[in-house]
């Protein structure tokens, strides 16, 4: 096999090709990457509670005692009642707690508002699963509480503020979506053009490099 000598001119293109290529690569790897941990996350240390959004639930996980208890719901819209579920399990263990006495506490400007949960009532639904109906909320923000008893022994977790407010509209959701994501393609496809051009520079300059070193040899 020939081996082709490269020029001092050739090494250093080659060099900032592998450079161009390699700014691409991380580009593909950390764009996607940004573009998730904006949808809501957080980029703080991990505090208690622990708030989670997605598939248009809220799921809301704090500890109480040996217990850990969450909550998932819908977003809570002004006035209009919503179902939740309370998930009581153990700590350490990841263990169920059955036939425990559940209540949702909410506290807003005015006297706190309580909902009685109860065992879920579908077959399907496993031990330690409670469902509650929340009642219906004027706008605000709420602090959101859950007591639980079992077992002789009574805790309560503490979720943080919840806010009362009208979903957005869906379009504007999409619309937001749809500009990240051209963004990122935008971004993507610049990146490997500028690749693309810069090896297709390379290439001609060194076969021309090489067609005139061969005339000069003949």
């Amino acid at each position: 096999m020939k081996k082709i000598l490269l020029t001092g001119k050739e090494k250093i293109r080659f060099r900032r090709l592998a450079a161009i290529l390699i700014v691409v690569a991380a580009l593909t790897a950390v764009l996607p990457a940004m573009s998730l941990a904006h949808d809501g996350e957080d980029h703080g240390e991990s505090k208690a509670p622990v708030v989670a959004v997605g598939a248009g639930m809220v799921t809301r996980t704090a500890r109480a005692g040996d217990w850990e208890i969450v909550i998932k719901h819908p977003s809570l819209e002004p006035d209009k009642e919503t179902s939740a579920r309370v998930f009581v399990t153990r700590f350490e263990t990841n263990e169920p707690i059955a036939n425990a006495q559940v209540r949702v506490t909410l506290t807003g400007a005015a006297a706190p508002l309580e909902a009685i949960a109860t065992a879920g009532a579908n077959s399907n639904i496993g031990a330690g699963v409670y469902e509650v109906k929340l009642p219906p909320l004027p706008r605000g923000e709420y602090k959101l509480a859950a007591q639980v008893g079992a077992n002789g022994a009574s805790q309560t977790a503490q979720f943080g503020a919840t806010q009362v407010a009208p979903a957005p509209p869906a379009q504007v959701e999409s619309s937001s979506v749809w500009a990240r994501t051209a963004l990122l393609a935008l971004a993507l496809l610049v990146a490997l053009g500028l690749g693309g051009v810069v090896a297709y520079r390379l290439l001609k300059g060194a076969r021309a490099s090489r067609e005139s070193r061969r005339t000069a040899t003949v």
